[in-house]
This record gives structure tokens, sequence and C-alpha cells, in this order.
């Protein structure tokens, strides 16, 4: 009996130090991408090696134990941060039919929509039913499927400013469709493998760069290269641009970051 518990702590004890390993190497992802792709499972890998130490706090392990559950907390807490920088992308949904809105100072005020489509999407009609009922200005776009492009097509004449930039495979594009149009002398622009659409969009006379991407799943597939290959792309955009799209990362990612 005795023997069975201690191999039961052990293996505890194993599990803890695997878990805490890999949530270490994700706050490395500068350094590899393979370390990133641990990042993306912060929180998965803090819970369960909290987990793992609570029962431990009652062996020999528990100093081991105590340090781990700290750890894991202090790693949880890191998820916070980024997500009040989210909540706004929710504004889309919760918009009235106005198209402006009066602050102090009765300044105008711009909505985005961003959406991964889904590229088989099986009810194309409530998604544009939904841009139909927030009315957004712009609107940011991924999986632009050829299905599609058709559907997106009857909403030609309330947002006639637009870019599709197809993928390879035909699936992934993304898109951005605009009511205010792009500015003057400007062009919209694809990434040469369609991951990424460019656009200024003349916001009462003013230009803003406006960014739709979508990014692959992260490594060992090709989300690292596809980064560096729009390393110009992005560094072109002003310092007043809005990107917005599906990264296929967490938000504390060093891929995202």
């Amino acid at each position: 009996m005795a023997r069975s518990r201690n191999m039961m702590i052990s293996a505890t004890f194993l599990a803890m130090l695997a878990l805490s390993a890999a949530l270490v190497a994700g706050f490395f992802g500068t350094l590899h991408p393979a370390f990133d792709s641990f990042a993306h499972f912060r929180v998965h890998l803090a819970v369960l090696m909290a987990l793992c130490a609570l029962p431990l706090l009652a062996t020999s392990f528990r100093l081991q134990a105590a340090t781990a559950l700290v750890f894991a907390v202090a790693a949880y807490a890191t998820t916070s941060f980024p997500l009040p920088r989210l909540w706004p992308v929710q504004a889309a949904y919760e918009a009235k039919p106005s198209d402006q809105a009066v602050y102090p100072g009765d300044q105008a005020v711009y909505r985005l929509l961003q959406m991964n489509l889904r590229f088989d999407n099986p009810t194309p009609k409530k998604v544009l039913s939904l841009i139909g009922r927030t009315n957004p200005d712009v609107i940011t776009l991924e999986e632009v499927s050829e299905m599609w492009t058709t559907e997106l097509g009857y909403i030609t004449s309330a947002y006639p400013y637009r870019i599709l930039c197809p993928y390879p495979n035909g699936v992934f594009g993304v898109a951005l469709l605009s009511r205010r149009p792009f500015a003057a002398g400007t062009k919209p622009f694809c990434e040469r493998r369609g991951a990424m659409a460019i656009a200024t969009v003349d916001f009462g006379g003013i230009g803003f760069d406006v960014a739709a991407i979508h990014l692959s799943w992260p490594w060992p597939r090709e989300q690292p290269w596809q980064i560096g290959e729009l390393a110009e792309p992005l560094a072109s955009l002003g310092e007043t641009a809005i990107m917005a799209g599906d990264c296929n990362a967490a938000p504390w990612s060093a891929a995202v970051r």
C-alpha cells in the first residue's frame, strides 16, 4: 500500500516538473517558435500544474509543490493582462443602427466588424444579416473562400470599397470591406499569399491604414515563416493603423506581441 502511494506521489511530482518545464518554455517564445507554441497553452499548463501541486503539499515535496503553485498562479495571471485590449472587439455586436455616436466634443465614432467567416459556413445569410444589423463602417474577414466571394457580392452596394485577397488553397483568404472610401492616391494591397489585406480608409478626411490578417497555425506549422513574410508590409503601416484578424495565437504569445 505504501509502495503504491509512493509511486503515485512520484508520478505526480514528475508530472508537475514536466508541466513546469513546458510552462517556463512558453515565456521564451522570442528565442524559438517551438517555445512559443507552449505559450498558447499557458492557461491549461498552469491549471494542470496547480492541480498536481495541491496534493503534493501534504508530502515531502511540499516545498517544491508550494513553489510550483506560486509559479502557476503567477503564470496564469500573465494571461489576464492582454484581455482588456480584446474587449472592444465586441462593440460591433452591440452597436446601434446609427453610424455615429456623440461624445464630448461631438466626435464621430466609426465601427469595425471583425469576423472569421468559416470557409464552409452553412448559414452565410446569418452573417450578412449581422452585417446589416450592426452596420459597421469597415469589415475585416478571414477564411474568405470562393463561396464567400459570391456571398459578399450581395452587399457590394453597401460596401463598394473592398479588397479580397485569395489564399493559394482557395479557402483561407482575407477581405476588407468599407462603406468609407479609400484615401485618395492610395491603393489597397494584398500580401502575395493572401494572408493580409491593407487599405487606407478615409474617415472624415483623415486616412487610417486598416489591415485584415489571417495567420496559419503555430510551429511546427507555417506561422513563424508567415510572420517573417509579413514583417515588411506590417512595418509599412502608419502609427494610427488598425489591424484586425485571426492570428491563431494567444494574445500573450510572442507571435502576437
